[in-house]
């Protein structure tokens, strides 16, 4: 999978809207390996960390991710 750039923003979220198949796609993989661009990963990722110091979760506390596409 790798992200598909839609506009240039500033908006992650509006200029990164969808991802695609690099290769063959079934929806029944186990497992598929996604190409992200750095920016697009550090902000989710630092959105992440909000998410996870805002929700006061330590160590080991589950919690239900849902990903959407």
């Amino acid at each position: 999978m790798t992200a598909v750039r839609a506009g240039n923003t500033g908006d992650n979220a509006t200029d990164w809207p969808t991802i695609t198949p690099v290769g063959p796609f079934t929806g029944e993989e186990k497992c598929v390996r996604g190409h992200i661009p750095g920016n697009l990963n550090s902000d989710l990722g630092g959105t992440y960390g909000v998410f996870i110091k805002s929700a006061r979760l330590a160590d080991n506390d589950g919690f239900w991710l849902k990903v959407t596409f």
